[in-house]
């Protein structure tokens, strides 16, 4: 049975862990990129009509292929923002990151607990073009894996308190002298 943990993060506890489904970010960008797909699709129409009628050129061609791409990445986005989740699945021997949309598992990740250390919240900084979203990571085999992008602070600082409560991450002493004051 899954409760509520804050805000949108739904939780519930398996044996000796936990299961957290973290949503994707959805907002004002999705409705933006509908209508761009709307529009993008119109103009779409009318070159791929235009091009039926008359002799294409080469250029349409390549410019149909940077629509079809473009078509499809805009697509999967909104269909990302508006189904998809992460589910951390957490307890003393493993940590699994499980993408999915729409109840299909399309990416999952999987790290020893032990392995796993300086676990850690990224607020939002920047703006304009530089900004970066909030986000939750850690370290693991020598790599920083990013996860739960968009997440809020109060949420993120409910999911590492529950994420703490089963298993103790070490830390770096070196993360406490970091400055996110941008």
């Amino acid at each position: 049975m899954t409760d509520q943990l804050a805000g949108r993060l739904r939780w519930e506890r398996t044996g000796l862990g936990i299961r957290v489904d973290i949503p994707a970010k959805s907002g004002w960008g999705v409705l933006f990129m509908g209508f761009w797909l709307a529009a993008w699709g119109f103009g779409g129409w009318k070159a791929i009509s235009s091009a039926l009628s008359t002799k294409p050129d080469n250029f349409l061609y390549v410019w149909l292929l940077f629509w079809a791409v473009a078509l499809v990445f805009v697509s999967m986005t909104i269909i990302w923002s508006l189904a998809g989740k992460t589910t951390l699945t957490l307890d003393s021997g493993n940590l699994d990151l499980t993408r999915s949309v729409a109840g299909f598992a399309f990416s999952r990740r999987s790290f020893r607990t032990s392995d796993v250390r300086n676990l850690r919240f990224q607020p939002a900084s920047g703006a304009g073009r530089s900004r970066r979203e909030s986000q939750l990571c850690f370290e693991a085999a020598d790599k920083t894996i990013r996860f739960a992008s968009g997440i809020r602070d109060a949420e993120a600082f409910a999911l590492i308190d529950r994420m703490l409560e089963v298993y103790a991450f070490p830390k770096e002493r070196a993360l406490e002298y970091i400055d996110l004051s941008r």
